[in-house]
């Protein structure tokens, strides 16, 4: 696939590392879309913080890639079912990866599928802990689990791209406390426990269960219930949806983006240019936020959802295991890091993937594992 949006005219210096950036991602002066035609011509007044560390550091950036429309698709494109296998996603960040033309592309992946189809390009996306990544210049779509990422052919890649993006900024104001950040990776894999939750084990097809049993041979594997998983996809489904939908209210064809012809008042404006410029996914993700933040449907739905993200939290005992395995694939399956801030590895394994997953600020961890 052609999997570039906008292809720089850049003559990167001989030897010279590549990247690419998802459309998501602001570049002065470069358009960006975040794959949506209601941002059609829309040019990026600054760098996003990665860019400039990006930069920083002599790495040369090709060009936007593709991308599900505010990376909505994830959010249903894999229910409800966990044996339908990996997300469906068409991401030109890990096309580009996988395909040779960069070495590595950042994007922000709040469901899961661009870690899924990269496991299934067998290449590897690192999901950093909520807040230890700059969000400066992201197009925001659900800022309570926008983090932009990593997509890399090795973790060791993956892992020293991080270091370079990672890091406080001031102009984010979620970022993870640095004096809370492991920065050393001084354990032995023989030392750590790997938790593989039996219920979810239950419900997936044999050849994902078996890649999981074969991964946590290497090491101490620690069984136990993950609580509340049956409830994951619906309340990840319920938060993305309502505040997706406050952050695209702002795209009215009227300060910026795409505005409609031949309309008659403002009523029609924004209806004529928000339904043409909108796909499928989005609005229904627009209509789904709207009735769960509605007045009648507020406490039943949105606050019932928020006050289960908490208990899924708090049920995590990172005392008993050091990481968490689970299977790459359908919603609920990627829900876990993104729902609790927690950092992630996804990576092709035994024909499939798998996904680890560490305490906050423990990227050591997966790196180990890895």
């Amino acid at each position: 696939m052609d999997c570039f949006v906008t292809k720089y005219d850049t003559d990167c210096r001989k030897g010279a590392e590549c990247a690419v950036l998802e459309d998501s991602i602001m570049h002065k002066g470069r358009p960006v879309t975040a794959g949506s035609m209601i941002l059609e011509n829309y040019i990026s007044p600054l760098d996003a913080e990665v860019v400039k560390r990006l930069e920083g550091a002599g790495i040369c950036i090709l060009g936007k890639t593709k991308m599900d429309e505010f990376g909505a698709a994830g959010l249903f494109a894999s229910l409800p079912s966990m044996s339908n296998g990996l997300c469906a996603s068409q991401s030109g960040a890990v096309s580009a990866v996988a395909d040779d033309i960069a070495g590595f592309a950042l994007c922000n992946d709040y469901t899961g599928a661009v870690s899924s189809y990269a496991a299934l390009r067998g290449l590897c996306y690192i999901h950093p802990t909520y807040g230890t990544v700059s969000r400066y210049g992201l197009i925001p779509a659900v800022q309570s689990m926008d983090q932009i990422g990593v997509v890399c052919r090795t973790p060791a890649e993956g892992f020293r791209v991080l270091s370079i993006i990672a890091g406080h900024d001031p102009k984010d104001g979620a970022m993870f406390p640095e004096a809370d950040r492991n920065s050393e990776f001084g354990i032995r894999n023989s030392e750590l426990r790997i938790g593989a939750p039996g219920n979810v084990m239950a419900q997936i097809p044999d050849s994902q269960a078996s890649a999981v049993s074969e991964f946590v041979k290497e090491f101490t594997a620690v069984e136990f219930e993950l609580k509340y998983f049956e409830t994951y996809a619906a309340v990840m489904q319920v938060l993305c949806c309502a505040e997706l939908c406050n952050n695209i209210s702002r795209y009215d064809g009227i300060k910026f983006g795409r505005r409609a012809e031949g309309y008659e008042g403002l009523r029609e404006l924004y209806t004529k240019s928000r339904t043409e410029a909108f796909g499928a996914d989005v609005k229904l993700a627009a209509i789904i936020g709207a009735m769960v933040l509605s007045q009648e449907n507020y406490l039943r739905f949105y606050d019932k959802a928020m006050r289960i993200r908490r208990l899924i939290k708090e049920s995590l005992d990172f005392n008993k295991y050091d990481a968490i395995i689970m299977p790459t694939g359908a919603l609920a399956l990627s829900a876990l890091p993104r729902l609790c801030g927690l950092p992630a590895l996804t990576m092709p394994f035994d024909g499939g993937g798998v996904t680890l997953i560490a305490n906050a600020g423990r990227e050591d961890v997966l790196r180990v594992l890895a």
